[in-house]
């Protein structure tokens, strides 16, 4: 049997979201289509303020910040310069030969060396053509921008659920369902129109002033600006560090130059390294200083532009126009009628599915049930047989020890005895093994039948009337904009089963299964019976009245026999118990039961009472709390 793996349960819950979905769009259309029209209006005005913030940070009479893009490029600037000098110090560097000139020199490339290096990363920058602070600019725009619209879907939600708007929508979407012609929808779609715009202007103009002044702020504070601020602090230090080489190196081996303590080599090689090192300091560092000052009076400047801007924003008459630009619905006709006709299909499609749906559940449930009933008729067969096998194997052991001893056997004095054992052991094995083999015929066939589907009959059509009113009434409580639709949908249907027509429903059509069961039950009972304990329980015959007798012998072959002949019946003993099966065997004096006993004898006897009993002919089997064969004993009377 095949093992169920987890992708019915991941599909499931797949099947009740399509319900779901049917339902909700049965049910929501007029919903959704008046929601379509108002979303029309609304995307046009909130890509109006996104466009116009975009704007108005970017506009050149708003120098939002404009001059910190200088500070990468100064700084970039400078970084080139230390790699001209290394370069330089690379290639000409051997031509300093007066010590105290070279270690000045050397200390001037070292440093310059370690800001090379533990500026690598900044520097790779400038190759890439970016500019990280234009980007960083842009970024907190996109932010700002990201954030106003994010604003602005919640003004929109918040205006579909406003309890005004709420009353209203509930009647224009009750209009919109029961008008027969479409002499009135063109009003309808002018209210909806109307509270969009009464709810939504000031909301959205509210949201635009605080989005330019946020960014606006944002662009200017430079704990905000992480990377502005950081190549600000490392101009400053650059710069820093190009003044002490030019005050205190430099103008050493300046020094020394002008004293005639160097060679030509040496003073050509000092004058173009140190004149790339001034010249980066002259120009940047005039750079840096107007930068600075720029920035003392960006909080002035930006405070005049945010205000410009919302003079700007007060006075333009695109803000309340667009509004009025929006064609409600350019095809109202064919829109229309095409909304009535996809009710109907909807309603259609809805009920089919949910035909299917059910039916599948159904199918589903039913299959659970006959694929438990099934597993556990698979194993209580597979118990059976191999049970059976293996008592098989102890009749044949007995069988093979005969056949390897029989000559010695045949001179023994109880060599009839002996014989007549032999042959019906191989009797009992002939006929376990035939016995199996019908079993086993029988058996599969009437697993097969397990996996019949069922006639399709009253109780389905019931099922389906029934479950259809259960389902749709169940869906009628969800509420709009529910986020649990197939969970809903998966309890309700545990509910229609556990509901008490579904189990009356299921409870008829499991009849068939049952009766199945049942007859299954009963072939594995009396295989048991029939086959393996009468085997069993004629062997404890032999062992009584046939073995008994040989145990009184002193050739030594036959007590090997009697040996195995004991080995084996021990060996039946504990395959028995290892498949559940209780051995029955009343002992002397026991009181007679009649569900566990058979009386096959009934004597009087001194020391015994009335329905005791007297000895136990064959033991008896069960299994579980069922009796498979009953002990057959001699009780007294």
């Amino acid at each position: 049997m095949s093992k169920n793996t987890g992708v019915q349960k991941n599909t499931g819950l797949a099947k009740e979201n399509r319900i779901f979905g049917k339902w909700t769009g049965l049910f929501a259309y007029a919903d959704r289509f008046l929601h379509m029209r108002q979303g029309d209006f609304f995307r046009r005005l909130k890509h109006f303020v996104a466009q116009n913030l975009s704007n108005a940070c970017f506009d050149d009479r708003y120098p939002l910040s404009a001059y910190d893009t200088e500070i990468f490029d100064s700084y970039c600037n400078i970084i080139a310069a230390y790699r001209t000098v290394a370069d330089h110090h690379r290639h000409g560097a051997s031509s300093l030969l007066n010590p105290e000139i070279k270690s000045i020199w050397e200390g001037i490339h070292s440093l310059i060396m370690s800001r090379l290096i533990s500026e690598a990363d900044e520097a790779e920058a400038d190759d890439t053509g970016i500019n990280p602070i234009i980007a960083e600019k842009k970024g907190i725009v996109a932010d700002t921008i990201s954030v106003s619209v994010n604003e602005m879907e919640d003004i929109f939600a918040g205006f579909w659920t406003d309890k005004a708007w709420e009353k209203s929508r509930k009647d224009i979407i009750a209009r919109l369902t029961n008008m027969p012609d479409f002499d009135g929808l063109q009003d309808i779609l002018n209210e909806a129109a109307t509270f969009l715009k009464e709810f939504c202007a000031p909301l959205l103009y509210d949201v635009y002033v605080q989005s330019v002044k946020s960014a606006l702020e944002n662009l200017n504070n430079f704990e905000i600006r992480k990377v502005a601020a950081g190549y600000n602090a490392l101009l400053k230090e650059e710069i820093e560090i190009l003044r002490q080489i030019i005050v205190v190196q430099a103008m050493a081996l300046d020094k020394m130059i002008w004293k005639n303590e160097t060679s030509t080599e040496e003073a050509a090689f000092l004058n173009e390294g140190l004149s790339i090192l001034r010249d980066i300091y002259q120009k940047e560092g005039l750079a840096a200083s107007r930068i600075n000052k720029v920035f003392m009076e960006a909080a002035t400047r930006n405070k005049e532009s945010l205000g410009q801007s919302i003079v700007d924003v007060e006075l333009c008459p695109d803000f309340i126009a667009s509004l009025d630009e929006v064609d409600i619905c350019p095809n109202l006709p064919v829109v229309y009628e095409n909304f009535k006709t996809s009710v109907a299909e909807k309603l259609t499609a809805f009920k089919e599915h949910l035909h299917q749906y059910l039916e599948q559940a159904k199918k589903e449930q039913d299959a659970k049930q006959t694929a438990k009933a099934l597993y556990f008729a698979k194993k209580n067969i597979w118990q059976a047989t191999q049970m059976a096998q293996e008592c098989t194997v102890c009749f044949v052991n007995i069988a093979e020890h005969f056949k390897d001893n029989e000559e010695l056997l045949s001179n023994a004095d109880d060599n009839g005895i002996i014989k007549g054992v032999a042959e019906t052991i191989e009797i009992k094995i002939d006929g376990l093994k035939e016995a199996t083999i019908a079993f086993d015929e029988e058996m599969t066939e009437l697993i097969e039948g397990y996996n019949d589907t069922q006639q399709a009959g009253g109780d389905g059509e019931v099922f389906l009337a029934h479950g259809e009113e259960f389902m749709v009434s169940g869906l009628l409580e969800t509420q709009r904009g529910e986020k649990r639709g197939a969970k809903i949908v998966k309890e309700l249907t545990d509910g229609l089963f556990a509901s008490q027509k579904g189990l009356e429903i299921m409870e008829a059509a499991q009849k068939t299964q049952k009766q199945k069961e049942q007859k299954l039950s009963q072939k594995i009972t009396a295989f048991k019976r029939d086959a393996v304990f009468f085997e069993i329980a004629t062997f404890e015959e032999i062992m009584h009245y046939s073995v008994s007798r040989l145990r009184e012998t002193l050739d030594e072959p036959v007590l090997e026999f009697v040996v195995e002949i004991d080995k084996q019946y021990k060996n039946l003993e504990d395959i028995i118990t290892k498949f559940g099966i209780e051995k029955i065997s009343p002992k002397t004096h026991e009181q007679f039961n009649a569900k566990e006993h058979e009386v096959l004898m009934a004597e009087q006897k001194e020391g015994f009472t009335k329905g005791e009993i007297i000895k136990t002919i064959n033991s008896g089997y069960r299994y579980n709390d069922t009796i498979i064969v009953r002990a057959n004993v001699i009780a007294a009377r």
